[in-house]
């Protein structure tokens, strides 16, 4: 009784960390992000009843907050991607500041009585609506309940703030799993306080962009997996936890192939003792949760395609990186993109990047050696050594996937974001328990954690 007690109490009093830390990121970061945060506000915005077409603009909502609110793009850009961002916008209303600086859209002024969409970047168009509205729909309806908050300043805050509810979410999921796998309380609570504090994670759950839902898809997939395996529950949880994922964001698919990865591996690991009839169970099982994967991303492309005003291929988004055969010299870089998700973090001016930047390439650095050494030494034939493998396969595998599937569906190549492998964390970090027996190791995961954890607060109280 006293040992359920003391675990409630410590998923509450991480649930509370995590809360705090999102809000006040929220509270002290306007701006929004330069990761397509204006089409995902938008779109969010519009939600529920209006689901947005290939070829809409932005509302006039949207337009406003980001004139007044501003973008944050990164302070320095390599020369392609200044090309990019000089197509993106039409080479209209740029600014160059310095050579090797970024450039800075010049947004309508706030308040300003003639917003048209052309006057804001991809030439107004909602570039995410190539995305399934589930996210959209549940922000929305959660920022409600959030936007009645004494302080919460317009709706977009309100869907920011929603956030918070995501990434609790995973984080329950993930107690759940880290204990099922005999991690203890602290363990559980370090593992998941990693990647919370980490820039990369911290971002994506602070901004109005379907990536915040990757950790929660991510874990309800391998924790769907993990029950079926044990017995603890029929079949049909892990087709329905791939569709769950799917749904929030097309990229979580890369969860439901760490998932098969993981339950091939397990296969081979027990190959001796495995019968026909569990071998057909578990094909059965994963073939059907990769085939509804599929079905989900083909089905919904060939919806939003159908109800477009444009082809998805002249979206600035796809129309910048078009190219005329697949790009086989940057196969082999594409096999790194993804490894790991947490790389090149993104971190915001009001935040001390001098700290951060280097504590967020620390714990990237940590995750692929714990990773390696979960793979390495942990005991044969262990769940554990299964989804470390699982994890850094599916890793590698992410950015190739990533290349062929955008050159098959709409000819573009560009360089994978490692956030694209964002839901592939929970697999990775379930792994990590065995790593936390070793004290020296636990102490510098701790310090690790505390010191990032404390820059973010440092900036933001500040």
């Amino acid at each position: 009784m006293f040992a359920g007690n003391r675990d409630r109490v410590a998923l509450a009093a991480l649930l509370l960390a995590l809360a705090v830390l999102v809000g006040l990121h929220v509270r002290d970061h306007p701006a929004l992000s330069h990761i397509d945060e204006l089409q995902h506000m938008d779109y969010a915005l519009k939600s529920p009843f209006h689901v947005p077409r290939h070829g809409d603009t932005i509302g006039q909502e949207a337009m406003e907050e980001a004139a007044c609110r501003g973008i944050d793009y990164p302070l320095r850009l390599s020369i392609d991607a200044l090309n990019d961002w000089l197509h993106l916008t039409g080479e209209r209303g740029i600014e160059t500041l310095n050579p090797g600086s970024i450039p800075r859209v010049q947004l309508p002024p706030c308040e300003s009585q003639e917003l048209t969409p052309d006057r804001f970047p991809n030439w107004g168009l909602n570039t995410a609506s190539t995305h399934p509205p589930v996210y959209y729909t549940t922000t929305a309806l959660a920022a409600e309940a959030f936007d009645a908050v004494p302080g919460v300043d317009s709706k977009a805050t309100g869907a920011r703030l929603v956030g918070i509810l995501w990434l609790g979410a995973a984080a329950v999921v993930l107690w759940y799993v880290l204990g099922s796998l005999g991690a203890s309380i602290w363990s559980k609570a370090l593992l998941i306080g990693f990647l919370a504090v980490s820039p990369r994670l911290l971002h994506e759950s602070s901004i109005i962009n379907p990536d915040t839902t990757a950790l929660l898809g991510g874990a309800l997939v391998l924790a769907a997996t993990l029950r079926w395996e044990a017995g603890r529950a029929p079949g049909w949880l892990v087709p329905l936890a791939a569709m769950a994922a799917i749904w929030l964001k097309f990229t979580n698919a890369f969860a439901v192939g760490a998932a098969v990865l993981y339950l091939g591996v397990r296969a081979w690991q027990q190959r001796d003792s495995f019968t026909r009839g569990q071998m057909q169970r578990w094909l059965a099982v994963a073939g059907t949760a990769v085939i509804l994967t599929l079905a989900s991303v083909i089905s919904w492309t060939a919806v939003q395609e159908a109800r477009g005003l444009i082809p998805p291929e002249q979206l600035p988004t796809n129309a910048i990186y078009q190219v005329d055969s697949f790009q086989w010299d940057n196969l082999g870089d594409e096999l790194f993109s993804a490894l790991t998700p947490l790389r090149d973090p993104f971190v915001p001016e009001t935040l001390p990047r001098n700290l951060l930047e280097p504590l967020g390439d620390l714990i990237n650095l940590l995750l692929l050696a714990g990773l390696g050494s979960v793979a390495l030494f942990s005991a044969r034939g262990s769940k554990h050594r299964a989804l470390a493998a699982a994890a850094a396969a599916a890793m590698i595998a992410t950015g190739v996937v990533t290349m062929v599937t955008s050159y098959l569906s709409v000819s573009v190549y560009f360089d994978t974001n490692p956030r694209y492998g964002l839901s592939l964390l929970p697999i990775a970090i379930a792994s990590l328990a065995p790593v936390l027996d070793n004290r020296v190791i636990r102490g510098l995961l701790t310090a690790v954690v505390l010191a990032t954890a404390g820059a973010v607060l440092a900036g933001v109280v500040s």
